[in-house]
């Protein structure tokens, strides 16, 4: 999550999404670094751009931004937007190409084993080799402090060229008092297997006996739970165990994405998924009167990586449904409209909050035309409509293909009428919309974007 672009700055030649229109928004090298990873998956291409363009896009903003900078917009992708493999990749970069340590951020971003190998298989597609300079190794050797023997006996498998062992015999990490007996048996090849139900199944246990024993244990994880619920249907779970189980989610690594995916594999659960997400996302509620607009346009009904099962839209709704239990009183809009006509089309919800939005999806969607989002004639038809005079905030959730302004319009939206005003960009495209009207343009598309609101407001 990014809290850019604060300045008042106007319209400059660049890129919105992709390469659709030469007129974008002005940004400092630091903006756009942060605008091409928040929310990227790495490694993976978008609608508009492969994944080597983004890679290449990546690299050259990393030799214009100060390697501490890129240290710290790492610690956020991780910890904030809770991504995986960017925040390892700008680390590498910060390393070789500004040469500063990274051995105390590695030791902090790669919290879970198996990232440690993931640093030697980025290693291996960057140079042809796992040579590593002497701060990542020390970082990678400092991570194991945070890991316990079930950690270790978890992750000691993969299924890459390498494996954790290797990871062990290349950094040679100092054993801690939590970690001594498993590196030991990890190098000796004696480490028990972890307590996880895909080792019960391998070993022959039942899998009805082992979802039912690790529920009543409470030990299977959240995004375990999750992702089980099918299997635990097809297993013959009773619906009792089975919402039991949902009853014990709480982790603070779920996106709101986590619980959509849940839902669209077990529809039967909507209400207990809905119940699990809330009391995950809810810590603290924003209060006042928000407007929530999210851009049903036809360029977000696409994939939003070439290996994801999910679009611009799903996110898009999905952090909506997450919004409905995080803004204390919500007016919820969905916007698109006619690219032909240059018209938009806009629609206040009054129906199912929560994941129940998901029921009304298409519907909501083709009614609004397809087209790209106006934000101009949004704020315009928010006055006129009577809607803005009552809200202390708007945020709309977009893709940066603002359609007034790629037709060159001049129009930029008013938001005026609001003490703040939000644009969230779930896209990973370099250049967005920033016609210098908003409190900040946000990238990302986890449930700490609406957090930073919070501590910005605050």
């Amino acid at each position: 999550m990014s809290k850019f672009n604060t300045r008042k700055t106007g319209f400059d030649f660049g890129i919105i999404a992709g390469k659709l229109t030469d007129t974008a928004g002005k940004y400092s090298e630091d903006e756009l670094l942060r605008r091409v990873t928040l929310a990227n998956m790495l490694f993976e291409s978008d609608y508009y751009q492969p994944a080597d363009e983004i890679m290449k896009q990546i690299e050259d903003l990393c030799y214009k931004v100060e390697g501490e900078k890129i240290i710290e917009l790492a610690l956020e992708c991780r910890f904030e937007q809770k991504l995986r493999h960017t925040p390892l990749w700008l680390l590498i970069l910060a390393s070789e190409i500004h040469d500063v340590s990274v051995k105390d951020a590695l030791a902090k971003i790669a919290n879970r084993p198996d990232m440690t190998i993931d640093v030697l298989q980025m290693l291996k597609v960057r140079n042809g080799s796992y040579k590593m300079s002497k701060s990542i190794k020390k970082g990678l050797a400092k991570a194991f402090d945070n890991y316990d023997e079930y950690q270790i006996a978890k992750y000691r498998k993969s299924n890459m060229d390498v494996s954790l062992v290797d990871v062990v015999n290349l950094v040679h990490p100092k054993p801690t008092k939590k970690n001594e007996l498993a590196l030991k048996g990890l190098v000796e090849d004696t480490l028990q297997p972890a307590n996880t139900w895909e080792t019960a199944l391998s070993q022959g246990a039942d899998k009805k006996e082992t979802f039912e024993r690790m529920i009543a244990e409470k030990s299977l994880g959240s995004l375990a739970i999750l992702r089980n619920l099918r299997n635990m249907t097809e297993a013959g779970l009773s619906r009792n165990d089975i919402r039991t189980a949902i009853s014990q989610v709480a982790s603070y690594w779920l996106t709101p994405l986590n619980f959509l995916a849940a839902q669209r594999n077990a529809p039967d659960y909507t209400a207990a998924i809905d119940e699990a997400m809330k009391n995950c996302f809810v810590q603290e509620k924003i209060t006042g009167t928000t407007i929530l607009a999210i851009d049903v346009s036809g360029s977000m009904g696409r994939i939003t990586s070439s290996n994801s099962k999910f679009s611009r839209m799903d996110l898009a709704f999905a952090m909506a449904a997450a919004g409905s239990y995080i803004f204390e009183d919500l007016i919820l809009v969905f916007t698109a409209g006619s690219d032909a006509e240059r018209m938009g089309k806009h629609m206040i919800w009054n129906g199912s909050k929560g994941l129940g939005l998901f029921t009304n999806y298409s519907k909501i969607a083709m009614e609004m035309g397809g087209g790209g989002i106006f934000t101009y004639q949004l704020c315009e038809w928010l006055k006129e409509n009577g809607y803005a005079k009552d809200a202390e905030r708007l945020v709309v959730i977009s893709d940066s293909q603002d359609i007034d302004a790629h037709y060159g319009l001049v129009r930029k939206p008013d938001t005026s009428p609001y003490k703040t005003s939000y644009i969230i960009d779930i896209s990973t495209h370099t250049h967005g919309i920033k016609t210098g009207n908003w409190t900040a343009e946000i990238n990302g598309w986890s449930d700490k974007v609406f957090h930073y609101i919070k501590a910005l407001e605050n």
